[in-house]
């Protein structure tokens, strides 16, 4: 049909070819009008430190307000909630966190309104064929990683729509003799604004820049807008960490600097092609807990055993058709002059990303948004070359159907609806005995409740921001050896303002189950038993909440003794 479809656009004029183009515009930005309106985030990210960070702001103290990966991220949220605080006790009350949460998520919406509306002016401005346009911004709209992170309030999609911008900026006004000074400075400030709202972006800068000699091709005159468009978002960016390094944070030597961004890595210590091989594919498609499900195949869990036939059971293959699209993109590209630009883009776009995944947290779906562009882009030029290969363009339009398909059935409204409230129903007879600055612990990061507590703020039980749920270990990170004594000082420190400290009963059990998302050997410097038995060890209050519930842990003299040692490195049974 698609072909068909292909044929006819060929052969239209001019003028219908552009009212075509203008009702592709409409239908694209209608899709992501209706979709994000009946979907939404399943996952927040870090947008409750975001606004932690502000609200602390707001009220005159300092917590991570300038922070190297997210420059501008918190003083804009900060700056419009200021500004919008009217508005926005109008819609969601007086209470500070929902307003900055708000605020957030609003100006995560309108970046995606905007990156919509610029992917789709580059692909216009190359394709001939109304309907290519509409199909890959429509596979943008639903693809995993955006339509999440667009409905956040993490500075993922504003940073994205700002590199989109200035890919739009060099693709609509790059080919202009003579316009080269304003159009690189309007590009150089739209990509050095994507750089200092989340610093990554900085790995799409040499597609980004080197795009002119993509988009039109090799000449010689186009080199003086890439040198004035790098020179300008050189400049921006280098001034904006200079002000704050310098005038915000009082840092002037290159040993605090780099203390300033090392700190951005969050202890971060994951890594590895095999993470990147999943975190590439599930930034396009949702997976859901397949990834938990290949780790536990590759590390032979001994509590969760998985096999082969299990992984193609289940979802192998959306993993397969994802790198089956990838492949049949570049063999398709390569077949055609301006496809073999389109390849050259992607690498250049890719390379330093993909690099990164593999060095740096390979596994967050995040991680590979710098590289959006180049994909759609390169899919756009797929979809439209004129060879005769039919089967990537088939494997294309496969691939959209399963994004869109896949994602929606994810992230619908109903669905997270009623996961919120089968989560919410674990805690819901802890909560009526939580005392002021009480704390619960699950015993991962990847249990369901972090994320509760973490990404649906509007939930009853969120919006008042008083729900302190913490994890005993995130493997992963350099604190994983050392949660015992995380533990033990997370624990004192809630005894001393009056609270109560109350573990999930799941720390108890001798394994763990499948659904509790734990995968053995995942961290080889922590391992599942020693939950147990460290709190074997520990005298145990009141249990509530049934098998899956939360138990007590009074400040007994045994206890104190016993944490007291864990804090001063002595340890038990280490």
């Amino acid at each position: 049909m698609a072909l068909k479809v292909e044929k006819i656009e060929s052969e239209l004029g001019a003028g219908t070819r552009r009212y075509l183009a203008a009702q592709s515009y409409v239908v694209v930005l209608a899709v992501y009008i209706l979709t994000t309106l009946f979907t939404n985030a399943y996952f927040m990210a870090d947008t409750y430190d975001y606004v932690d960070s502000i609200v602390a702001f707001a009220a005159g103290r300092y917590y991570d307000f300038w922070e190297f990966g997210h420059l501008f991220w918190r003083p804009l949220g900060w700056v419009l909630y200021v500004l919008c605080k009217p508005l926005t006790n109008f819609v969601v009350g007086g209470e500070v966190r929902l307003n900055v949460t708000l605020i957030l998520v609003v100006i995560s919406w309108l970046a995606g309104l905007l990156s919509v509306g610029a992917l789709h002016g580059i692909i216009s401005r190359f394709s001939r064929r109304a309907w290519i346009t509409t199909l890959v911004t429509i596979g943008f709209i639903f693809s995993h990683g955006f339509l999440n992170f667009a409905q956040t309030g993490s500075s993922y999609i504003p940073g994205l729509s700002m590199l989109l911008l200035g890919l739009y900026i060099l693709a609509r006004r790059g080919d202009n003799v003579g316009n080269e000074f304003m159009t690189g400075a309007l590009a150089g400030l739209a990509l050095a604004g994507s750089v200092c709202l989340w610093f990554p972006y900085v790995l799409a800068m040499p597609g980004a820049l080197a795009s002119p000699l993509f988009f039109f091709g090799f000449e010689r005159r186009r080199w003086r807008l890439i040198l004035l468009t790098a020179i300008a978002a050189g400049v921006f960016v280098a001034v904006a960490y200079a002000l704050v390094a310098i005038g915000a944070l009082g840092i002037h030597t290159s040993a605090g600097f780099k203390a300033w961004m090392s700190a951005a890595s969050h202890d971060t210590d994951i890594r590895g092609v095999t993470r990147m091989v999943f975190g590439f594919a599930r930034s396009f498609i949702y997976l859901g807990n397949d990834g938990i499900l290949f780790k536990r195949y590759l590390l032979s869990d001994p509590f969760n055993p998985v096999t082969f036939f299990d992984l193609l059971r289940l979802s192998l293959w959306k993993l397969a058709l994802f790198y089956l699209f990838i492949a049949g993109l570049a063999i398709s590209l390569l077949r055609s002059s301006l496809g073999k630009r389109m390849v050259g883009l992607l690498i250049l776009s890719g390379a330093p990303v993909i690099l990164f995944a593999i060095a740096f947290d390979g596994g967050a779906i995040e991680r590979y948004l710098p590289l959006y562009p180049a994909v759609f882009i390169g899919l756009s030029g797929s979809l439209g070359s004129d060879h005769h290969m039919k089967l990537p363009k088939y494997l294309a339009i496969a691939f959209i159907a399963a994004v869109i398909s896949t994602n929606v059935a994810a992230m619908a409204k109903p669905v997270l609806n009623r996961q919120q409230e089968v989560t919410a129903a674990r805690i819901s007879d802890v909560r009526k005995r939580l005392k002021p600055n009480s704390r619960l612990l699950v015993v991962t990061w990847q249990d369901e409740l972090i994320n509760f507590s973490r990404s649906f703020p509007f939930h009853p039980l969120n919006r008042a921001g008083n729900l302190r749920i913490g994890a005993l270990v995130t493997p992963g990170t350099t604190l994983a050896a050392d949660w015992r004594q995380g533990f033990a000082s997370q624990t004192q420190e809630t005894w001393s303002r009056g609270g109560d400290m109350w573990i999930s009963r799941r720390a108890l059990s001798p394994s763990p189950r499948s659904e509790w998302n734990w995968t053995e050997g995942d961290d080889k410097r922590v391992s599942w038993p020693e939950f147990q038995e460290l709190f074997s060890q520990l005298d145990l209050g009141e249990s509530v909440g049934g098998e899956d519930g939360f138990v007590l842990i009074p400040p007994t003299a045994k206890n104190k003794e016993l944490l007291d040692r864990l804090v001063k490195y002595e340890g038990i049974n280490r």
